[in-house]
């Protein structure tokens, strides 16, 4: 049996997070993610992105244009990533984009409008947080 010296038939398989969806800036300060869906990476610009449900192992990415994208990969993964972006994480399994939030409701447990129509709880422990980043929230404006 012949044995290999050289790691380089691994190389594809352990590729870190980092390298196998990464993030893409552009000249107009928008940033893309590029992200493995079914046997080929798509490019997507953070600000389609409405909100992203985490299932176990896997997370659903929910786009402006009514796309429902599922990817191998932990929510957590994505909060680090698109971290000081317009995206705050609600509850366990829901990060949404502040742009595409409509109303926010108060009561015992918090639930947001986006403008997809979509209601999204907010957990208790992550109200006050998302009252902060809410509130300092600044929409991009584009040309």
């Amino acid at each position: 049996m012949k044995t290999f010296a050289n790691d380089s038939i691994f190389d594809p398989m352990s590729m870190p997070f980092h390298k196998s969806v990464e993030k893409i800036a552009d000249s107009s300060c928008l940033q893309k993610l590029l992200i493995p869906f079914y046997d080929r990476k798509r490019t997507v610009s953070v600000d389609e992105i409405v909100r992203l449900e985490g299932c176990g192992n896997y997370t659903n990415f929910f786009l402006k244009d009514g796309t429902k994208m599922l990817v191998s990969r932990t929510l957590k993964e994505y909060e680090m990533l698109l971290d000081g972006q317009a995206f705050v994480r609600v509850h366990k399994s829901c990060i949404v984009n502040l742009g595409f939030v409509r109303k926010f409701f108060v009561k015992k447990e918090g639930e947001l409008e986006l403008t997809d129509g979509q209601q999204v709880k907010i957990s208790r422990r992550r109200a006050q947080m998302f009252m902060d980043r809410i509130r300092d929230f600044q929409p991009v404006a584009l040309n």
